[in-house]
């Protein structure tokens, strides 16, 4: 199993790990605190369930030994804050791989989410033989995350005019990409 320790810029010790799959109700938590957020920056509107939880993190479990998925959560102090994933996409995308990431208010901006990316891709390299390239997307309003996914690489390749709808305002969808040869 993978671990990292880091420290946040502001000095948070930090564990970065792959998941198990005791940590549901922690994964749970983590993303239920964002969701409450307005203008949280992930897709999901609609808290999850513990059940749910444990449906979706079995089902990445059997992706990570497949080597379709690699998962790293950020744990401070036995709770989650954050999590990133690179996803394995197939068939004539096989080359590709989608990322995704969260992280919990109270540590942005702090370089975990850079953390995050740098070692999930880093793992995702070298398990998902042949990746040459991870794509993302994001919403318009985050210019955080873009300011961030740049930094790293990320070139934007195209936006989808009102994407998504929060409350009565739609916003874009930003669609970026690293090449990894």
């Amino acid at each position: 199993m993978v671990r990292y320790s880091f420290k946040a810029k502001d000095g948070t010790e930090v564990l970065i790990r792959e998941p198990v799959m005791t940590d549901a109700a922690l994964l749970m938590a983590m993303i239920n605190a964002v969701i409450e957020e307005p203008m949280s920056g992930i897709i999901f509107n609609k808290k999850t369930t513990l059940e749910d939880e444990k449906k979706w993190l079995k089902q990445r479990m059997r992706d990570i030994e497949r080597k379709k998925t690699v998962i790293l959560l950020a744990e401070v102090d036995g709770e989650a804050m954050g999590n990133c994933d690179v996803v394995r996409r197939q068939f004539k995308e096989f080359h590709r791989a989608e990322l995704g990431i969260v992280i919990r208010e109270e540590l942005r901006g702090k370089g975990v989410g850079e953390a995050l990316i740098k070692r999930t891709i880093a793992l995702a390299k070298q398990r998902m033989k042949g990746l040459e390239q991870v794509d993302l997307k994001t919403f318009t309003y985050n210019r955080r995350a873009q300011s961030l996914y740049r930094k790293m690489g990320f070139r934007r390749t195209g936006c989808i005019p009102r994407a998504i709808k929060e409350g009565k305002k739609y916003y874009g969808e930003v669609e970026m990409v690293l090449y990894l040869r």
